[in-house]
């Protein structure tokens, strides 16, 4: 499946710009995810995110926005792989 998302707020930029668009695919179990891979990701209270993957560990994911302020794994920790939605191909 394939989505378009529009990109809110600057936790990623000047990669991602708000109001800029991203071409995503949804990820099953079975895709493969690397490090610097752009995700979405469901994590409450905050529901939909996007976010740069910087490590993968035995404790899950651990994604982080380019912005220094940037609400992620630094404040609520490493995100399980069922959370993660889908998985930028390219922005536009």
């Amino acid at each position: 499946m394939i989505r378009i998302f529009k990109v809110s707020g600057h936790s990623l930029f000047p990669l991602l710009q708000d109001g800029q668009r991203v071409f995503c695919i949804k990820t099953f179990n079975f895709t493969k995810l690397k490090i610097s891979d752009i995700l979405v990701f469901e994590k409450e209270p905050h529901g939909l995110m996007i976010k740069e993957l910087k490590s993968i560990d035995e404790k899950g994911y651990f994604v982080q926005g380019t912005d220094p302020f940037s609400i992620d794994s630094r404040d609520f920790g490493s995100i399980s792989k069922k959370s993660i939605k889908y998985k930028v191909l390219f922005k536009f």
